[in-house]
């Protein structure tokens, strides 16, 4: 399933979709790592494991999201392929692809962090949408 972004008048709004609420969290994180970087061009050569706990699954989306971008920020990773192999209503672990940050790679806008503005975790019919505001 895809993602998509959603309006809004100084963050960007990120919306992941899915059959599963892992699907969902995985297109949450990519349309977050698609804002900063275009992600079909970071290979996914390198694979990181990433646990997270929250207190519920709105703290374990920020959760998520937070850790990927600690991973960006302090190890200098991009990522493009996020597999979360085991997600409950308070831990996650997943795999994540991706490479370091390089010269060639396109980068777009800096995410600082995911925000609890608007952040919605609901099913839909059969689908699982994910979403938040990211700061930018």
């Amino acid at each position: 399933m895809p993602f998509e972004y959603f309006e809004h008048q100084a963050d960007v709004g990120i919306r992941g979709i899915g059959k599963t609420l892992a699907e969902a969290f995985e297109q949450a994180a990519l349309a977050m790592f698609d804002i900063m970087v275009e992600t079909k061009e970071v290979s996914t050569e390198e694979l990181q494991i990433v646990e997270v706990e929250g207190n519920d699954l709105n703290d374990l989306l920020i959760a998520w999201l937070s850790e990927l971008l600690f991973l960006k920020d302090v190890e200098g990773k991009m990522f493009s392929r996020f597999e979360i192999t085991s997600i409950d209503k308070k831990n996650l672990v997943a795999k994540v692809y991706g490479e370091f940050i390089k010269p060639s790679h396109k980068l777009k806008l800096e995410v600082k962090a995911a925000t609890w503005t608007q952040l919605v975790i609901e099913k839909n019919n059969d689908l699982w949408i994910a979403q938040c505001l990211v700061d930018v």
